[in-house]
């Protein structure tokens, strides 16, 4: 069985609709922010790479990666989303607290993989979203995808 990881997404007002929820078209942002949290951002992020376990501690502005994925990629690859699907099963309604998202690789490919997601409201535990992300992995180089070692795939669906 694929391990659970578990984030919070921090809600920003502009995220709210209209009707007080946060807005579907928003939802795709909050799913990004959370496989960014799992992974760690991409090298051509510009941003530094997550620190990893002992080394992340005490340390504030440095996310930790749950699943330090870039690291282990060649450079010149990028993880470009192929597919997302989602179904909103209930509001999510705003407030001024983080959203709680569990991830886990659903399925690993020879150059790609699946993240699912569950989203619940932070404060009634209501199940609200369950989608699911394709990524494949792409070298920027030669345009061609890149494929996932053994080791690579191991370690995705721990």
């Amino acid at each position: 069985m694929a391990t659970t990881y578990t984030v919070e997404v921090p809600l920003r007002w502009g995220d709210m609709d209209a009707y007080g929820h946060v807005n579907n078209v928003t939802m795709m942002q909050v799913l990004e922010e959370a496989r960014v949290a799992l992974f760690g951002p991409p090298p051509s992020s510009g941003e530094p790479a997550p620190l990893v376990g002992e080394a992340a501690v005490g340390k504030p502005g440095r996310a930790s990666a749950q699943l330090p994925l870039f690291e282990t990629l060649p450079a010149g690859t990028q993880a470009l989303v192929a597919e997302n699907h989602v179904k909103y099963r209930s509001p999510l309604a705003y407030r001024g607290v983080p959203v709680r998202v569990q991830m886990q690789v659903s399925k690993v490919t020879a150059a790609s993989l699946v993240v699912a997601y569950e989203l619940y409201d932070p404060v009634t535990g209501v199940h609200c979203v369950s989608a699911s992300t394709t990524l494949a992995f792409f070298n920027i180089e030669t345009g061609s995808l890149v494929r996932l070692s053994a080791e690579q795939r191991e370690q995705l669906v721990a």
